[in-house]
Parts: C-alpha cells; sequence; structure tokens
C-alpha cells in the first residue's frame, strides 16, 4: 500500500502542503468506486504525516445526500459514467469493509451527458420513464444527479390541474361574470382588429383602427395600419405603373404582341391590330400569326429564339387584312418555363416598308448625284484638257525657237499628264503618289510659261503615298492656286503642296502666296465652282467623313483636305 501510495499525485502534493479531493475513482481493496481525500498534517509548520481517507461513493451518496433526497422515490448522488470499473487481471479483492458489490446506476450513459455541462436528459427504466437533471463539477470532476420518475415530476402538475379544475367549476359563475367584464373590451378590440385585418385582404386600404394605448393590442392595431398605410402606397405605385404601361402599350405606334410558342395570339395592342389591317385587338387575339406572315420564316425566327432568346432586326413580309404585303421589322423575346421550354413570346412589329422605300430611293437619289458628279468631273477632264493644251503648244512654239533641247522633257511631262487626265479608274481613286506624278508634270508645263515667277515645293510624307485619294483632287485646288495666285500675289508666285498622316487620318494642303479673291463681288466668299464639285465628289466618296476647309495667314492662302486614312473609302466612289 505504500509503494502504491506513495507514487500517487494527490499524495506528493500533500507532502508539499497541498490538500485535495480525487476525482471518483475504483478501490482495489473493495471493487466499488471512491473519494480520496488527502490532508497533510503539520507540526511546528512542517509536514510531519499525511493522512489519506478513501470514502466509498455509495455511502458518501447515502450519507451525504440524504437530506437532499427527493420524496416519493427521487434520488440525488454523485457518479462518474466514464468509470473504468476494471480491476487488474488476476486482482482478488480483499474486501475488507464487508461491502457488497458496487451496482452503478440504472441511467443511460448519453452523450448529453458527456458533452454538455448541465441539462436534462429523459429515459426508461424498469420503474417507467425517468427525468434526471445533471451537473458537471470541474474541480473536482464530479457528475451530481438528480432524477425522479416522470410521472413523480408531472405528479403536482396534474395535482394542480385537477384543483383548479375543481376550483373552476365551483368559481366557474362568480369568475365569469368578471372575466366578461374585464375581457369585453380586450375581445371587442380584437375583433375591430381581426374584422380590419379582413378588410385588408378583400382589398380595403383607405382606413385605419384607432390604435391607442400600450398594450399588445394597440401594438398589433398600430401594425396592421402601417401594413394597410403600405399596401395602399404599393398598390397606388403599381396602379400607376400599371397605368403607364397600358398607356404606353395602348399608344405605341409599334405594334406589341404576346404568342403561345405555338403561334397563338395571346395579346395585341390597338397598333398591331391596325398593321394588320384590323379596327381593334379583339378582332386578331385568339388568331394564329402563321396567317399573317410566312410559317416557314416563323420557323426560323423559332430557331433563333431557341438559341439566342432574343432577337432584332428581324425581317419579315406580313399580310394585311385587305391582302396586301407589307415589310416589317421585328424584335422578339422568349420567356422560358423552369424546363427551359418557351411558354411565351413577346415583341414589336414596326412597319419598315415606308422606310425601305425612303431608303432605296435615297439609294436612287445619291447614284443620281454620283452620276451628276461623276458626268461634271468628265466635263471637267474635257475642259481642262483643250485649254491647257492650248497654252502648253504655245509655250513649245517658243521653246522651239528659243530653247529646242528643253522640248523633249517638256512633252514627257505633257504625255504624262494627259494620260492621267484623260483615262479613268473603275473605283475613281488612285494612289497619291500617282495624283502627286500628275500634279509635278502640270507645274513643270506651267513653269514654262512663267519661268521665274513661278516657285513650287513639294512636301509629302513617304508613308502616305500610296493610300488612295480621290482622281484629280489636287488638279482644281492647283490650278486655282496658279490661276488666283498670278492675279493677287507678288512674284514669284509660290505654290506649296504638302501631306502628312494625323493619327488614323490623312491631311493635304494646297497653299499659294497671294489673297482670296472675292466671288461675284461678294467679299470672303471662297467656295467656288472648282470647291463646291470637289465637295460633292468628296461627300459621295466618304459620306461625310472628310473635312474640307480654306484659310489666310500672313501672305498665304490655303486649301486643306483631311480625308480618313486606312479605312476603306464608301462603296459608291466618284
Amino acid at each position: 500500500m505504500q509503494r502504491d501510495i506513495s507514487g500517487h499525485p494527490d499524495f506528493t502534493a500533500a507532502l508539499e502542503g497541498k490538500s485535495s479531493v480525487s476525482r471518483i475513482s475504483l478501490s482495489r481493496g473493495t471493487g466499488r468506486p471512491c473519494i480520496v481525500l488527502t490532508v497533510p498534517v503539520r507540526i511546528f509548520g512542517r509536514v510531519a504525516a499525511v493522512i489519506r481517507a478513501a470514502l466509498d461513493l455509495d455511502d458518501f451518496n447515502d450519507r451525504l445526500l440524504r437530506p437532499e433526497r427527493f420524496v416519493q422515490g427521487g434520488k440525488a448522488y454523485f457518479f462518474d459514467p466514464r468509470l473504468d470499473t476494471a480491476l487488474p487481471e488476476g486482482w482478488k479483492i480483499p474486501n475488507a469493509t464487508g461491502g457488497k458489490a458496487y451496482q452503478p446506476p440504472e441511467i443511460p450513459i448519453l452523450p448529453e451527458m458527456l458533452s454538455q455541462r448541465r441539462g436534462f436528459v429523459r429515459y426508461p427504466s424498469k420503474e417507467g420513464v425517468r427525468l434526471a437533471g445533471f451537473l458537471r463539477i470541474p474541480e473536482p470532476d464530479w457528475l451530481f444527479v438528480v432524477e425522479r420518475p416522470l410521472r413523480d415530476v408531472l405528479a403536482p402538475i396534474r395535482t394542480m390541474g385537477q384543483v383548479t379544475l375543481a376550483a373552476l367549476a365551483v368559481m366557474l359563475l362568480a369568475v365569469s361574470a368578471s372575466v366578461f367584464l374585464m375581457a369585453h373590451p380586450l375581445l371587442a378590440r380584437l375583433e375591430r382588429c381581426m374584422a380590419f385585418a379582413r378588410e385588408i385582404s378583400e382589398g380595403r386600404l383607405d382606413r385605419r383602427l384607432e390604435a391607442k394605448g400600450s398594450d399588445e393590442i394597440a401594438r398589433l392595431g398600430g401594425g396592421l395600419n402601417a401594413m394597410a398605410e403600405s399596401l395602399e402606397k404599393s398598390r397606388a405605385a403599381l396602379e400607376e405603373m400599371e397605368q403607364r404601361y397600358r398607356g404606353l402599350f395602348e399608344n405605341a405606334v409599334e405594334g406589341i404582341f404576346v404568342t403561345g410558342p405555338d403561334g397563338l395570339l395571346l395579346n395585341a395592342n390597338p397598333a398591331l391590330a391596325g398593321l394588320f389591317g384590323y379596327g381593334s385587338p379583339a378582332e386578331i387575339v385568339g388568331s394564329n400569326v402563321a396567317g399573317h406572315y410566312d410559317p416557314e420564316r416563323r420557323k426560323v425566327l423559332l430557331a433563333e429564339l431557341d438559341a439566342r432568346e432574343t432577337v432584332k432586326d428581324f425581317g419579315i413580309h406580313f399580310r394585311r387584312r385587305d391582302g396586301t404585303l407589307r415589310r416589317g421589322s421585328v424584335y422578339a423575346r422568349a420567356i422560358r418555363g423552369p424546363d427551359g421550354r418557351i411558354l411565351r413570346i413577346q415583341g414589336i412589329l414596326d412597319d419598315v416598308t415606308d422606310r425601305r422605300k425612303a431608303e432605296e430611293e435615297r439609294r436612287r437619289a445619291e447614284e443620281t448625284e454620283r452620276r451628276l458628279v461623276q458626268s461634271r468631273l468628265e466635263a471637267l477632264r474635257y475642259q481642262i484638257n483643250p485649254h491647257f493644251l492650248f497654252n502648253v503648244l504655245n509655250a513649245l512654239d517658243v521653246l522651239s525657237r528659243k530653247n529646242p533641247e528643253r522640248i523633249s522633257k517638256l512633252v514627257g511631262h505633257l504625255a504624262r499628264y494627259l494620260r492621267s487626265t484623260l483615262s479613268s479608274g473603275d473605283s475613281g481613286f488612285v494612289p497619291l503618289r500617282e495624283e502627286l506624278e500628275t500634279m509635278e508634270s502640270y507645274l513643270a508645263l506651267e513653269k514654262v510659261r512663267f519661268e521665274e515667277d513661278l516657285a513650287v515645293s513639294i512636301g509629302v510624307d513617304s508613308e502616305i503615298l500610296d493610300l488612295p485619294v480621290p482622281e484629280l483632287l489636287l488638279q482644281p485646288l492647283v490650278e486655282n492656286a496658279v490661276k488666283h495666285g498670278m492675279k493677287t500675289s507678288p512674284m514669284p508666285l509660290r505654290i506649296r503642296i504638302s501631306g502628312r498622316p494625323d493619327g488614323d487620318r490623312l491631311l493635304i494642303e494646297v497653299a499659294n502666296t497671294g489673297k482670296w479673291l472675292p466671288r461675284d463681288g461678294r467679299p470672303g466668299e471662297r467656295n467656288g465652282l472648282g470647291l463646291g464639285n470637289l465637295r460633292k465628289r468628296l461627300d459621295l466618296a466618304f459620306d461625310g467623313r472628310y473635312r474640307l476647309g480654306t484659310g489666310e495667314a500672313g501672305e498665304w492662302v490655303f486649301v486643306t483636305v483631311e480625308l480618313p486614312g486606312k479605312e476603306r473609302h464608301h462603296e459608291t466612289g466618284p
């Protein structure tokens, strides 16, 4: 025993002067659970001995907790549901006290008792269902349990119920009058609340309850008033939205429709009825849209809706009531069910017959304008060449007498110029390089006429030389620079042709010394016939995506042309 106890932590702690109460353990002497109290004995301030008392748990429970035992079979006790009752193999219990074998409580070891600090458990036993309350004490680690048969726990309640029932039977007449007097006002208020709730459910939201006081019924009435007010505001908002939607639906100029997946027309606005040649939507709702346009075209629409759910600008030909065909554009959206199938199709039908006719008329007008500008361009070619050729021939006649060796070079310039101005490509565009070479030849021939009175400079970035520009773009600008510059500029007349890229744009400028000549006696008017024709040609070529401007700075006047750079020109070019 000395060997066994001397190694226990509580004994070692007692030697150091600390008292302790152990957790519930199994005694090797009795084979029963026990509690060990270890107390140091001090003599003159030092520990001289250790008293170690082992108390049998059942004896402890019976003696200590007997005053706390409940009546009618209830019991309170400590026990450890995790106690290991197995002794070492071969161990024989001396049982010096002569106690009987330990019988653990019948209460089952439930998970709540192991995981929770306190609580209640209900379990069956031989005597019937029992109710146990438990509390785990952390130091020492004990589990305190109070249990009673459930019928005993409920017995006072049953007794109280019986007593109450008997008392009610005796006092019913006396109390009923008092209860009626006390409850009648509350019941009346509650009845008003119930009636008001029924009115709310029926949609009558303009009334309010008088909710005075601070009791529950007053708060209920206030809550019903707030609910009625909120519902009234929501209904007003919904009615306003419905009126707006109905106004849009009824007054829309486009035809609005709702159909089923089979094509049955479920709803339509007056505009749709008018598009089909009917007086009201009632005449077409219920009919099948396949009667108004090609069923094969509808299959294509359904396939696109199934794939994309929304289809825009879907072109159809629909038939009016009088049999006439119109061109329409459909915007449609598919409404699907939970299984993914199309339930409804909502959309808008717009009659684009007149719009398409107007577009065709506009295209024909543009084509007419294009042909007119083309004819003016051809006229410009034949107008320029004879006049210019006459001047060149006179200059060659003079050179044949004064400087005949220059004739060969000038004839080359004349041939290149005439080849460029008399020929026309299918697209109406040429590389900027060719346009500049033509102008070099033109100015070289004009140089023969004006000699030292004409000075020319050309400065164009090499990266834009291969970009396409309209034919004879520079011809009217350079010709005007020579003709009007000779009248307004001090000699020599200087002409400058420049070009450069500006982002994705192309900038070309023709400038000359001198001043702008007034047109038809109107000072400041700069848009002559040549610039007007050039502007029309650029309109057709670039559809407004260009700029043609004039300016004056110091002794220079200039014309600036800004064209799209790398993007393609308008497909209906000059």
